[in-house]
């Protein structure tokens, strides 16, 4: 399914202070000719309407607080014509691993509504104050707002040629305020790009083009620094962003740029000690604090293995070192996640709620941050393997167990079974890491590389992965 108004379309970033090469600025200029071309062939929808223009204010600024209130007719009109309010989008925020939720939605998408079934805190819960205000908001909304209409109501879904139209133009006007000095630092902007990434997930049958926006985001956020999320609108893109920005890094073998002192206190700022098990809550934000440090150790596991033969044991040790501690720490959350969990107030369990559904939802990121934890230190300590290779064994047993527990609660059950990719690459690739190890001074670099390449990791020859660590 392609469409001459999409087709080929790169997503440019570039830094604030640089000029737009020549190569850039014609592939802008060719891009913006093709969705032209695409909507001059298409008939007019009398939905449509002009972009709103840009608001000259300090990049820094909340325009919420800058822009006198406008009657939200045009979301009026789109909420009454779909029969969709920003907030009923609310929990698509809590898909992680695009890719994965895709498949899954495009092999069932009868699992949509159990996922809308409840509205949660997140950045849309601020669109509707800023909607008619800047363009590439207004338009990836749309877009997104279209795809899902489409999906819940198959009977009237619109025509591949108006969705892929509605996300061409949405991505014209995220291109054009990301060139544009004075937009390219608004939080309706950051809100695009995630907008736009879900949308990739509902409508590409494997949701490639989710890392790019991913990616895009990253970029994007760290463009602003972190001084620039400090008011709640923020805080809730960084939050909603933060699990799938991590977990582009981990499958893409990088860094995460969240992992960083600076960055970290962002996020503790963001606590709200009166909520339990929501992403704000003390042992939500804790859970993030963790999640963040597991693709760079994930990278110095893999550049460890991939590259034994030119290291020194030092060099093992101290990437055992700092994984340790992460283990550490992550079962210290599950202490404390148990504690909370003994005195939290009883709920039914043959419903689903907002709350226990959270309540799945951060145990499996924990969970997988020890299956990732433990057969990291496998990798580079042999005298732990043994003992450590059953403790991945009985987390990922623990996960596929805690999924098939949760059959009708629809929302964590398919967020836990984006996650149980993880857990079955762990458990077809148990014989390998049990199995002595040979001649190699750790584990040998084809067993992780089998294990990564189980839960679609991008792998390399470790000499590119230190050198773009460098």
């Amino acid at each position: 399914m392609t469409d001459p108004a999409i087709d080929g379309f790169q997503f440019i970033l570039h830094a604030p202070n640089e000029r737009l090469s020549k190569e850039n600025r014609s592939k802008i200029r060719r891009h913006a000719m093709k969705v032209v071309g695409a909507a001059r062939r298409t008939p007019n929808d009398a939905s449509h309407r002009e972009p709103a223009k840009y608001y000259k204010t300090h990049p820094s600024m909340d325009m919420s607080s800058l822009l006198p209130p406008m009657p939200l007719s045009g979301l009026e009109l789109l909420v009454k014509d779909q029969g969709l309010d920003p907030l009923d989008l609310s929990s698509l925020t809590t898909v992680h691993i695009g890719p994965i939720a895709s498949s899954l939605l495009q092999l069932d998408s009868s699992q949509l509504p159990g996922v809308l079934a409840y509205r949660q805190w997140s950045y849309f819960s601020f669109i509707p104050p800023r909607f008619g205000h800047v363009a590439a908001l207004d338009d990836a909304f749309q877009c997104l707002v279209t795809i899902t209409h489409s999906l819940l109501v198959p009977k009237h879904r619109q025509s591949d040629r108006v969705i892929l139209q509605r996300y061409g133009k949405a991505l014209q006007s995220l291109q054009k305020a990301v060139d544009e000095p004075n937009s390219r630092y608004y939080s309706e902007i950051l809100c695009a790009t995630g907008m736009l990434s879900i949308f990739e997930l509902l409508n590409s049958p494997n949701g490639q083009l989710w890392y790019h926006h991913i990616a895009g985001a990253s970029q994007i956020i760290q463009f602003r620094g972190p001084e620039r999320f400090s008011s709640e609108f923020d805080i809730a893109l960084l939050l909603s962003l933060g699990y799938p920005i991590c977990a582009e890094s981990l499958l893409n073998n990088k860094s995460c740029f969240l992992d960083d002192p600076t960055w970290i206190q962002v996020i503790e700022n963001a606590i709200d000690d009166s909520e339990t098990f929501t992403d704000r809550s003390p042992l939500g934000i804790r859970l993030l604090t963790l999640m963040v440090r597991v693709p760079g150790l994930a990278k110095k596991t893999y550049h460890a293995v991939a590259m034994q033969h030119s290291l020194q044991p030092r060099d093992f040790d101290a990437v055992a070192t700092k994984v340790r501690i992460l283990r550490s720490d992550v079962a210290a959350w599950r202490r404390d996640f148990n504690m909370t969990l003994i005195h939290a107030t009883d709920t039914t369990k043959k419903n689903s709620t907002p709350d226990t559904d959270k309540r799945y939802e951060l145990l499996g990121v924990a969970l997988i941050i020890q299956i990732l934890t433990s057969r990291m230190i496998v990798c580079v300590s042999p005298n732990d393997r043994g003992l450590l290779e059953e403790e991945v064994q009985s987390f990922a047993t623990e996960l596929k167990c805690l999924l098939g527990s949760v059959g009708h609660h629809r929302r964590a059950e398919f967020f836990l079974t984006q996650k149980v990719k993880i857990a079955n690459a762990a458990l077809v690739t148990h014989d390998d890491f049990a199995a002595a190890i040979g001649c190699d001074r750790v584990i040998e670099a084809w067993k992780l590389k089998k294990f990564d390449n189980a839960f679609g990791r991008r792998t390399s020859d470790g000499r590119t992965c230190c050198a773009q660590e460098e």
